[in-house]
């Protein structure tokens, strides 16, 4: 049974894969858990199977490339609990290995999601994370968007590498890096997480990583002390990881 501790977790994408298992996690060490999905059923379904585990979870809709659903999840955590101490930005998809050549619709849809969504999402959410009295936002990141990764390692790498997912993954880093030196003055704590290659619809089952352990990540940088807290950096179980 979770002991509750008063700290509200939004996990976007949270029905299914590793965004059920963060908030299995976090619930299983006391935060209240809310999981966003774009099918409520699926949603609420995840959020039953938390519940049964004695973890204090919610599900509320959320389309990340929809203004008014966005608007209705801020409505939604401010009337139920006034606040919201963490953000993890976690939704995200991966549309370029079904075979067929990468276009600029592609492109454009992975962007949307994989980047401006959680933009969006976040800045909607500063003035709840501002009451908070430690605030934090973890964007869902990847290695495949490291640069310097890239760079060192094109011919391990090259296989994986996709125009739209590496860009978006590549602009959400520097997105982080951003977010955490404009909202450090509201008091906001903001890092990136890549979570290795993981078992989920995702990642395959071809992935090494069980779904607990690629978790992992993004809960330490969720329960790290704030003074130990890797402000502005890429982070994989615990070691930053290159730009």
């Amino acid at each position: 049974m979770a002991t509750e501790n008063s700290r509200v977790v939004l996990i976007t994408g949270g029905n299914k894969g590793l965004g059920k298992e963060i908030g299995r996690q976090l619930g299983a060490l006391g935060y209240t858990v809310v999981l966003t999905a774009r099918d409520e059923q699926a949603g609420a379904a995840a959020v039953a199977e938390l519940t049964d585990s004695g973890i204090d979870a919610h599900a509320v809709r959320l389309d990340v490339t929809s203004a008014d659903d966005i608007a209705d999840v801020v409505r939604y955590l401010d009337t139920q609990f006034g606040k919201l101490d963490v953000l993890v930005n976690n939704a995200g998809i991966a549309i370029e290995w079904d075979g067929r050549p990468t276009d600029a619709d592609k492109i454009r849809r992975t962007l949307e999601v994989n980047l401006i969504a959680p933009f969006a999402v976040t800045e909607a959410l500063v003035p709840l994370l501002s009451r908070s009295d430690d605030a934090r936002v973890i964007n869902h990141s990847s290695m495949l968007g490291s640069m310097g990764a890239a760079e060192s390692g094109w011919e391990q790498m090259a296989t994986f590498m996709t125009v739209g997912y590496s860009t978006s993954k590549a602009g959400l880093n520097m997105l982080t890096l951003i977010q955490s030196k404009t909202l450090a003055t509201k008091g906001i704590a903001v890092a990136a997480a890549h979570p290795g290659w993981v078992k989920t619809d995702l990642g395959s089952q071809a992935a090494p990583m069980e779904v607990d352990e690629g978790a992992r990540t993004v809960v330490d940088l969720v329960t790290i002390g704030r003074e130990q807290f890797p402000h502005g950096q890429l982070m994989h179980k615990g070691e930053r990881m290159p730009w």
